[in-house]
């Protein structure tokens, strides 16, 4: 800990002298860590990012709802750029706390993503690399002129010295030229530290000797001279602000308090109790009971569901278990109780814990409506080119330009043979009027039984494209009615889910589309009209699984355990477990109507209250299998 104490202090020790003051932002980085992990939110900056960290987890609730979990985009957005929104929206005060802010996203990126912070990531956060862009940028235009300066004041062309120590090199007597030195250099302490950086001073020494030969040269352009010349030397500020910028990182790793997680070490305890078990078999039952016990209170208060490894190890055993329990069914002699429990365990599954969630409507989240992320859920769902309506649109106006250009050809071919049946005499006059008619040459040789022969050879190759061409065509139609039924299909999920805000936008994006850029699929707009927005008028609640909800998933999964252990094991060594499923279900029957709502892995839970209907069937089942495994324990012998 002392050595840790003392690189931090030697690391500041250099940072203290500049005009952006980095311990003071580490401090107030600290500040808002502690704070957050308290839950007593006080800062105005963390009361917004409670705020905003509730409309990121709607975004992607809706997101899913809509379009589902495929992400089709090369470069998919990581969760800094999702918490950078956040940081772009916010008024900051100071450059210490923009800084302590971007810095606290890089922890709670990690945070939420279940890695520890490490310099690397602070590094690739993309609020942190926003604000030492700023800050470049910044700084660069600062040192032009800060340089601009140094290199006049080397020629002789000022008497004014700089803050830095540098001597006159040159003595240049320039009648029409005065420099003023600048008076709002906000970061001169900083371009002062960096100018101790051996390069710059190098390359500051070749700017004066370039800028003194050119205006030797030149002296009417002095001016552009050292603008130059100070301008090519501000580029490579670049490195020591790098430097900052890593060694503030490193800072960050050394400062922030890990938590650690060693919960892990349980799954070593099972393996040491699972070999005493097989040394001693008969302490066999209350060995595995007492392991299912403290795995069942686990998974009812300690566990956590976005954790993505611990998440897919549970899916995937349990599951598993159950399809295996499934398979040796028809090999048991008494199976009803456990039929009537697997089916009691798929249906819990398949129906939703809220059928209707009226709480999370789209209509009701006003202030989510004026976020950014409603904007963000706005342009996946159906503005960016690679939003599902953008794919089905542009592959529906491809296959009608194909058919275009396919029908212009066959009626090409039409006309070519009718143009040449024109020139050997057989048609006289074509008159293409609303009463059109053809004229033919009767006594012309090319109806006579003798060129018979001839005819076929004229219609032959027209025949062949016609026939190809209704073959394509047909094809065409249909993958044309597919990818309109699948638009069709979305599009009304779309509009079912949506507030009347996004409703409307996103009908009128459907009008600019279809009118302006592909006209060739403007009948199109009377079918959107009649099937998607004239048959939806009240929104539709969202639905809420059982395995989306905190609590409910808890109950799911030892529910699956009490009955995996009484199917493969014993009733005997399911029933500890079994008291814990019965409490656990009925106390998150009673608090059912508070809902903590997984959305995705690295997103915050949704939290919500909701007063609709919460389906029963997952805590009946629970009560149901407690109850089989009572009866089959104390039953006398007789097959069930």
């Amino acid at each position: 800990m002392l050595r840790r104490i003392f690189l931090v202090f030697v690391l500041l020790l250099p940072l203290t002298f500049l005009a952006l003051q980095i311990p003071d932002a580490l401090e107030l980085y600290l500040k808002l860590v502690r704070e957050y992990e308290s839950g007593s939110i006080q800062h105005p900056f963390l009361i917004q990012v409670e705020e905003s960290l509730r409309h990121l987890s709607l975004y992607r609730f809706y997101r899913f709802l809509i379009a589902g979990s495929v992400d089709k985009r090369e470069a998919t957005p990581d969760l800094g750029y999702y918490l950078g929104l956040i940081y772009s929206s916010y008024s900051f005060e100071s450059e210490e706390e923009q800084l302590a802010s971007a810095l606290f996203f890089s922890y709670l990126s990690s945070k939420l993503s279940k890695a520890r912070l490490a310099a690397d990531q602070v590094m690739k956060n993309a609020s942190f690399i926003d604000f030492f862009t700023r800050y470049r940028d910044v700084v660069s235009r600062e040192a032009r002129t800060l340089f601009s300066w140094i290199i006049a004041y080397q020629l002789g062309l000022t008497d004014e010295r700089p803050p830095v120590n540098v001597e006159q090199r040159f003595q240049l007597e320039l009648s029409d030229y005065v420099f003023t030195p600048p008076s709002d250099l906000k970061h001169l302490s900083d371009l002062t530290q960096f100018y101790q950086d051996p390069n710059i001073q190098a390359m500051l020494d070749q700017a004066v000797n370039r800028a003194f030969e050119n205006i030797q040269r030149d002296p009417a352009r002095v001016v552009a001279h050292i603008n130059r010349e100070a301008a090519f030397v501000a580029r490579d500020i670049v490195k020591p602000i790098t430097s900052l910028q890593a060694n503030v990182a490193q800072m960050v790793q050394k400062l922030t308090p890990n938590t650690r997680n060693y919960w892990w070490l349980r799954f070593v305890v099972y393996a040491l109790v699972l070999v005493v078990v097989f040394r001693y078999p008969k302490i066999r039952n209350i060995a595995l009971s007492c392991v299912l016990i403290f795995e069942s209170v686990y998974l009812f208060f300690l566990f956590n569901p976005t954790s993505r490894y611990e998440s897919m190890a549970y899916g995937s055993v349990l599951f598993l278990g159950l399809m295996f329990a499934v398979l040796r069914l028809p090999k048991r002699r008494s199976k009803l109780l456990e039929i009537v429990s697997i089916a009691l365990i798929l249906l819990s599954l398949i129906l939703p814990l809220v059928p209707r969630c009226e709480e999370l409507s789209m209509d009701r989240q006003e202030s989510f409506l004026e976020s950014k992320y409603y904007d963000l859920l706005k342009r996946e769902l159906y503005v960016d080119e690679l939003s599902r309506v953008a794919h089905y649109v542009r592959r529906l106006s491809s296959t009608m330009y194909t058919s275009l250009e396919d029908t212009k050809a066959v009626i090409d071919d039409l006309v070519e043979r009718i143009g040449d049946l024109n020139s050997k005499g057989v048609i006289t006059e074509i008159l293409l009027t609303p009463r059109h008619a053809v004229f033919f040459n009767d006594r012309s040789n090319f109806f006579s039984y003798s060129n018979a022969s001839a005819r076929l050879g004229e219609f032959q190759p027209l025949s062949n494209v016609l026939r190809f061409y209704l073959l394509d065509e047909k094809s065409r139609m249909r993958s044309f009615k597919k990818d309109l039924d699948a638009l069709l299909k979305y599009s009304k999920r779309l509009v079912n889910y949506s507030a009347p805000r996004l409703r409307d936008e996103f009908k009128q994006h459907v009008q600019d589309l279809f009118s302006m850029k592909y006209p060739i699929l403007s009948d199109l707009l009377t079918t959107f009209d009649q099937e998607v927005f004239q048959t939806s008028e009240e929104v539709r609640p969202p639905h809420i699984n059982v395995f989306n909800n905190r609590y409910s998933l808890s109950v799911l999964l030892v529910l699956l355990l009490v009955f995996l252990t009484g199917f493969f094991l014993s009733p005997k060594i399911s029933l500890g477990p079994s008291v814990i499923l019965l409490v656990g279900s009925i106390w998150a029957w009673l608090n059912s109507h508070e809902l903590i709502l997984i959305v995705e892995q690295t997103s915050p839970v949704l939290r919500s209250q909701t007063d609709s209907f919460v389906n029963p069937l997952l805590f009946l089942t629970a009560i149901f299998l407690v109850a089989v495994n009572v009866f089959k324990l104390f039953r006398r012998g007789e097959s069930v």
